[in-house]
């Protein structure tokens, strides 16, 4: 058993009293965190006041200098505040006199302050009220001994779909945008809404109103329109990739794509471009593409994709046959791919509706075409080619019609380029000149589209004097009377403050306070508390209990159908948090558990995924009875423990009855095996020697093995002896089998074998020696002796293998397949190292278990100062977090460093 050297009584005494005696702030109460403090910035409502249905998270994005301190969304848009003073406008951060200092974080909340000028001192409130509401409170203060006017700017603004229908009142906005879900939401039939009205509510009427297709000059994005009820025909998709098969984060808005069918230069489809079948864009945040050849040609034969990284100025190329409704062909992006690129465009038009185009040539620039998109149609189409001059007149544009245009260079060799942005005719009007008084915002009552809206307050504050300023932002489904919407924000307007943040101080105040020594640990403890609380919903749909989902904001189907018990390790570290939440979490899957003991892959609230493979029904990886019997420990609740122990011996049996097929005692995987092994993409033994049901199974034994232990310590606390007896029985044997099968003595470590041979040969000789992560799993369930233990230590050890300098990766270095930002082939997953801690740990190897902890924190500490997140992997080489935030598991960080404690 781990025992503490701080009692948890004893941690609370440290959280109550601090030097002196004299009582401590709460640690998230106390803050003075700049942009490279260690801190979780993204918030969400409280579990009590969230819905799945419809659910709006923020990020606090106030880390990059040349950007502004915004609360930004995947695709409901962002909340902005710039200031003016004489003809000097702030918003940038690099801007700021003093940059954001936020003063108070908590899953729901924030507080910061900062100083656009010297003068002038902002503190402001941001709470996500529900689901459904936030409000943004500042509070502006004169620091100077004379008066001064000072113009303040709070708007909100899309960089994606543009807003649309909007309505201006005199002390609000109303307007609509779309948060279209993505494939696997709609496969698996959960409830969305997609069509969203909008309030952008003021306290009190401003100076000034102004609705604006560009931000600063930049040309308008025209919303495309969606396809899912027309099916793919010749659908090419795939992922773009940065060198060393990295992917591209953020991708919307930085990468270009052209697409061109059999060698056919005078049409093509960009990342502007429709989809069939499906509600995404043609480019995703995380770089995956879907292009439709058939919108060229329904009997193309053969196509050409060209893609470009705007961000990091790489380029790829990849040609192909179409053979297929749907086909997978990544690209590469490289330097020594360089394509030539253009640079903006400009238009114009004249009263005879005449469209005048405009660019800058550069020296690689031989030539230019001309490319039309006539709106609502898919593709472009070439209307002039190989024009030297760098200005273009289309005479043939039709009144009252919405046309696209891409200008596009070839080089020396008569090569196309890349294009630059698409401009369109919808005509532009920009926020920044707005700001400059360059131009009066235009009076209206409705418009088509727009990408920023904005207030404008012209403030007279008095030497040291204040002005409080409170905006709401509402939604709700487009079919909700806009009344009602607007009637509930305002309610919002005299909503006192204060109790948001004792509420967050009564659930935390709880929670235990280690002092590790380290400040940066101690904020990375907090900022994984907050995280793992923000992404719970409440008892609601299906569930009868309070559930979690692992990726809140932003919101990706994968991440946000339900929970999975393997991503349920994180419960170890949530039950010191929240020990009801924790243990109701874990009823859920009870709660849905089928009479013969299985537990589907998935489940929530709205979700049951039951995913069927061959005949058998696909689970998850078992450490569900050792987690029950660990929040147990934590929690001490017998009721709970009665119940999980019954739930926990029924998946054990399942499991036991439909995972043994050739009898011999040891289990294989089975169902959808990769899914349920959990390491469900790029295994090197997966990919490179065969599905794993092939294998009898060295991780899922081991499993099985610390399942049966747990099972065996519940049925002793209770008093189940003749059942205890059995589960002692059952490990032991099953611990036997794994040492006399799997351990290879030349190699000293641990591997899968041939399930027919038993050998370490399945196609060729050896092949499957990978040293893999899960090869340190017997150090966990306690199978290996200490001969064995200080074999696998030492490979553990290894520099040049998994001793990397920010944690143990899942394939060694060494392994021609290893990445360190792959997936299942190096990154450090961490709560994979959490198992190997605590299996150093019970073996004694306390100092190694301690460095390794060192090394994960430290990872984990520097990409949460860079980007403020946490994330589902780590690079065990460089700090680097990857591919998916507001990731649950990674909160089982605490529980490392608390263990370290040891």
């Amino acid at each position: 058993m781990i025992r503490y050297r701080l009692s948890i009584v004893g941690l609370l005494a440290l959280a109550i009293l601090g030097s002196c005696g004299r009582p401590q702030r709460p640690f998230l109460s106390d803050l003075e965190a700049d942009s490279d403090f260690p801190l979780y910035t993204t918030y969400a409502a409280a579990t009590e006041r969230s819905n799945f249905i419809l659910d709006e998270g923020y990020t606090f994005r106030y880390y990059t200098d040349s950007l502004g301190a915004d609360f930004t969304t995947d695709t409901g848009g962002d909340i902005g505040l710039g200031f003016k003073m004489g003809d000097q406008w702030v918003y940038r951060i690099e801007d700021m006199h003093q940059a954001p200092i936020i003063t108070a974080s908590y899953p729901d909340m924030v507080r910061y302050t900062y100083r656009p000028f010297e003068g002038v001192k902002v503190d402001v409130w941001f709470v996500v009220h529900s689901s459904t509401m936030a409000l943004i409170d500042v509070c502006a203060t004169n620091l100077t001994g004379a008066a001064m006017d000072l113009e303040v700017y709070p708007f909100m603004r899309s960089n994606g779909r543009a807003f649309q229908q909007i309505e201006q009142r005199d002390d609000h906005f109303l307007f609509d945008h779309q948060e279209y879900p993505d494939s696997w939401t709609l496969d698996h039939d959960l409830p969305y809404t997609d069509s969203i009205r909008n309030v952008w509510l003021a306290a009190e009427p401003p100076s000034a109103m102004g609705a604006f297709t560009s931000e600063n000059g930049e040309p308008f994005k025209l919303p495309n329109r969606i396809e899912n009820e027309r099916q793919p025909v010749l659908q090419i998709n795939g992922r773009a990739y940065l060198p060393g098969k990295q992917r591209v984060n953020d991708a919307d808005g930085r990468l270009r794509l052209q697409l061109m069918i059999d060698g056919d230069p005078t049409k093509l489809l960009t990342e502007s471009s429709p989809v069939w079948g499906g509600m995404h864009p043609a480019i995703d945040q995380g770089g995956f593409y879907r292009l439709e050849a058939a919108m060229l040609n329904e009997n193309a034969k053969t196509f050409t994709l060209q893609a470009y990284d705007a961000a990091k100025r790489l380029s790829g190329q990849i040609t192909g046959v179409l053979t297929s409704e749907s086909q997978r062909h990544d690209v590469d992006l490289v330097s020594s791919a360089a394509i030539t690129v253009m640079s903006d465009t400009e238009i114009h038009w004249d009263a005879l509706h005449h469209v005048h185009l405009a660019w800058k040539a550069g020296r690689e620039h031989a030539s230019f075409s001309i490319y039309r998109r006539h709106y609502p149609a898919a593709y472009y189409e070439r209307i002039v080619s190989n024009i030297v001059e760098t200005s273009y007149t289309d005479a043939t544009a039709e009144p009252g019609e919405v046309y696209g245009y891409l200008v596009i260079p070839a080089n020396q060799q008569g090569e196309l380029g890349m294009h630059a942005p698409e401009v369109t005719t919808i005509g532009q009007t920009v926020f920044a000149d707005f700001v400059q008084d360059t131009m009066a915002a235009d009076s209206f009552t409705a418009m088509d589209y727009a990408k920023l809206l904005t207030f404008k307050y012209a403030l007279q504050l008095k030497a040291g004097k204040s002005k409080q300023l409170r905006f709401i932002r509402g939604i709700a489904s487009v079919t909700a009377a806009s009344d009602s919407l607007v009637h509930a924000a305002r309610a919002l307007l005299r909503q006192p403050l204060e109790p948001y943040q004792q509420d967050n101080e009564r659930f935390f105040a709880k929670t235990p306070v280690p002092h590790f020594g380290d400040p940066d640990k101690e904020a990375l403890y907090w900022s994984a508390n907050n995280m793992m609380r923000q992404v719970f919903y409440p008892s609601e749909g299906k569930s009868s209990y309070n559930y979690y989902v692992f990726s809140r904001e932003p919101t990706w189907g994968w991440g946000h159908g339900g929970q999975v018990f393997h991503e349920s390790i994180a419960m170890l570290a949530y039950a010191h948090v929240d020990p009801i939440g924790a243990m109701n979490s874990q009823r859920v899957y009870r709660e849905r558990q089928y009479e013969n003991g299985y537990i589907n892959y998935r489940t929530g609230g709205y979700l049951d995924e039951v995913i069927e493979h061959n005949g058998q029904l696909t689970t998850s990886a078992p450490w569900y009875a050792w987690l029950n019997w660990e929040v147990y420990r934590i929690t001490q609740d017998s009721v709970f423990l009665g119940e999980m122990y019954d739930s926990s011996k029924k998946l054990f049996r399942f499991i036991v009855d439909n995972r043994d097929s050739d009898g011999d005692g040891l289990c294989e995987w089975g169902g959808h095996a990769v899914l349920e092994s959990v390491r469900d993409a790029l295994v090197a033994v997966w990919d490179e020697v065969g599905f794993p049901t092939n294998f009898e199974s060295l991780d899922l034994n081991c499993m099985l093995v610390k399942e049966a232990k747990s099972l065996e310590q519940m049925a002793l606390k209770l008093g189940l002896a003749e059942e205890a007896a059995a589960w002692k029985a059952d490990h032991e044997q099953r611990s036997r089998l794994i040492n006399e099968t799997f351990w290879d003595e030349k190699n000293g470590f641990y591997y899968q074998v041939d399930k027919v041979t038993h050998t370490f040969s399945h196609k060729a000789q050896d092949d499957l020696k990978r040293d893999e992560i899960i090869g340190f799993l017997p150090l966990w369930a306690g199978v290996a002796d200490k001969q064995r233990a200080a074999r696998l230590v030492e490979k553990l050890t290894d520099t040049t293998q998994f001793w990397r300098p920010y944690g143990i990766p899942t394939l060694s270095a060494r392994d021609s397949y290893y990445n360190d930002k792959g997936y299942w082939n190096g990154p450090v997953w961490v709560q994979w190292n959490y198992l190997i801690q605590l299996g150093l740990q019970d073996y004694g190897y306390h100092d190694v278990a301690d460095e390794l902890v060192d090394r994960v924190a430290k990872g984990m500490v520097a990409v949460l100062k860079e980007n403020h997140n946490l994330w589902e992997f780590y690079s065990p080489d460089h700090p680097w977090g990857g591919y998916h935030k507001t990731y649950i598991w990674a909160g089982i960080i605490n529980r490392m460093m608390m263990d370290a404690q040891q």
